[in-house]
């Protein structure tokens, strides 16, 4: 297997069209981070100039984040046109037939095309997140990985992408014609973003809604009994902000896709860039998902009873803060909060159990097709 993987190395390494791939993921960051630069601190008051740019650490650690993990939506089309080509041709030059003949076991053909693959994908990913903290440096934006934390993020976000890599090879080693892994792995690539970015917005656990509405159930009910709202309205609140307002049928229908696949990686990190953003995703690089602040900014509840409150009794018994609810009061739940820390294993793990199955399934393909 050994000989299988120098010369598919080589290979790789003299394709004309992965070092285009790789020359963009250098290039492309670099543009992006001084448009983002010019866009910043352009000023047409007094015709064309530049002013320098002054960011707090929170923003700059936002933007190091944004634009350096945007590997996950600029560079699926490329990896699935160069896997297509370069595996495809193997089957149309007869390079897969001979290695058959020369002796080489078709699990160790099969392999040898999987690692060099996932290696290609590895290196332009890491060239382009090196290209952007590079263009960052040099635009006077500058750079900050958030003390180092931020690889680890990084490394997450590779290993997802890698799932996409294994997809594109097993598909092109199914079909010996290359026009249609081609069409299936684009369409994969051009979608996969906005999936993931919808998707990642019904992450939400169905004990974190539990857990909020029986805090928030139980602070309406005192109220009731102090006689500060009506114990009525509060019945009827709490039918009409129920479970099933929060987790509809959206989530019902995407939520298990979440639970069960990595893709709401985009979603969950803000790694998609406008797209993430266009569907909810955070604008800030913080250290866990806030479920709490979530649901409490989407509770219609909150609004109503504010507006229901009895302002004599209210006024002199309790203080605003005591009355109504705030995120401060589910600090102290714990699944209304996950840490990215403990989120990063969790996609790893989904991402390398879904390229194990993926993998599997084509070995046995690939293992039955006929190559003569």
């Amino acid at each position: 297997m050994l000989k299988l993987l120098i010369f598919e190395f080589r290979r790789i390494a003299k394709s004309v069209f992965f070092w285009i791939v790789a020359a963009y993921s250098f290039v492309w960051p670099v543009i992006v981070a001084l448009f983002y630069r010019a866009v910043m601190s352009i000023d047409l008051s007094e015709g064309i100039k530049f002013n320098p740019v002054d960011l707090d650490a929170d923003s700059v650690t936002f933007l190091t984040w944004m634009l350096s993990v945007a590997f996950l939506t600029e560079l699926p089309k490329f990896i699935a046109l160069f896997t297509c080509l370069h595996l495809g041709r193997d089957y149309t030059d007869g390079i897969v037939r001979n290695k058959i003949i020369a002796g080489h076991s078709r699990l160790s053909i099969y392999c040898s095309y999987l690692i060099t693959q996932i290696a290609a994908s590895v290196v332009l990913c890491v060239i382009y997140i090196l290209s952007s903290l590079f263009g960052l440096a040099v635009s006077g934006i500058g750079v900050n990985v958030n003390g180092g934390e931020m690889f680890a993020r990084f490394a997450v976000g590779i290993v997802v992408f890698l799932v996409m890599t294994v997809t594109f090879s097993v598909l092109s080693l199914m079909f010996r014609k290359r026009a249609l892994p081609v069409i299936l792995c684009i369409l994969i690539a051009m979608s996969s973003n906005a999936a993931a970015a919808v998707i990642g917005n019904f992450n939400m656990p169905s004990k974190a809604c539990k857990d909020y509405l029986k805090i928030r159930n139980d602070h309406y009910e005192e109220l009731a009994d102090e006689g500060i709202v009506d114990e009525q309205l509060v019945e009827q609140y709490e039918d009409e902000c129920d479970e099933d307002f929060f987790l509809g049928i959206g989530w019902k229908i995407f939520h298990p896709v979440y639970v069960l696949s990595p893709i709401g990686f985009e979603g969950d990190y803000s790694a998609g860039g406008m797209t993430t953003m266009t569907f909810g995703g955070s604008t800030e690089y913080t250290d866990e998902i806030d479920f709490s602040s979530k649901l409490y900014y989407s509770d219609d509840s909150i609004y109503m009873i504010a507006r229901s409150l009895n302002p004599d009794i209210s006024s002199s018994t309790m203080s605003a803060e005591d009355i109504m609810l705030s995120p401060k009061a589910f600090r102290k739940t714990d699944s209304l909060h996950l840490e990215y820390s403990t989120l990063n294993w969790i996609y790893v793990g989904k991402s390398l159990l879904w390229m194990a199955v993926i993998a599997a399934y084509g070995y046995v393909v690939f293992k039955r097709k006929n190559m003569f």
